[in-house]
């Protein structure tokens, strides 16, 4: 079982989020998980046999604080990602309902009250539109264009329950 940890260097921090993965004979699982003072939680799980993943993508940090981590959870099938946000102060987790192919996250914009995220085009240097397209709920997936830079996606969260003496927040099978 590997780990990949998004761990700061920080004292004063407690909780830190890392992810484990774990390789069986036909599937690959990834959890997300947080270590609160030597007790790991699931926070979220990922099952694929297709060469989906997750990883992480940056913490975005106030006054030295941590707000949020960003991880981005790769779909092989669809070749684009969905976004998955760690808010500490909540201690919930949101998610882009839709998967982006070639769109990446602006963390600082993440607004878990009005569940919302601005996406930036990876190829922005392309075209400057002054334009931002809203993308809603129903929306499943967005493929790359050069015609919007921005994108202001939706965020779902996600409620943790307890199960089995491990919070279990969701349970993705791609």
């Amino acid at each position: 079982m590997e780990q990949n940890s998004t761990r700061c260097h920080s004292s004063a921090e407690q909780d830190t989020l890392y992810i484990e993965t774990e390789k069986a004979e036909f599937e690959i699982i990834y959890r997300l998980c947080l270590d609160q003072q030597g007790r790991k939680n699931v926070v979220y799980e990922l099952k694929t046999s297709d060469d989906s993943s997750i990883d992480f993508v940056q913490s975005y940090m106030v006054n030295g604080i941590r707000k949020l981590d960003c991880f981005v959870v790769y779909d092989n099938v669809a070749d684009g990602n969905r976004f998955l946000f760690y808010d500490y102060e909540s201690r919930v987790i949101h998610m882009t309902p839709a998967c982006f192919s070639d769109f990446y996250p602006i963390c600082s914009s993440a607004d878990f009250s009005k569940g919302e995220v601005l996406l930036i085009n990876g190829h922005s240097h392309l075209k400057q539109p002054n334009d931002t397209v809203s993308i809603d709920s129903k929306v499943t997936y967005v493929p790359f264009n050069r015609n919007n830079r921005i994108i202001k996606a939706k965020l779902v969260p996600y409620t943790q329950v307890e199960k089995d003496k491990i919070y279990q927040t969701t349970e993705d099978h791609i």
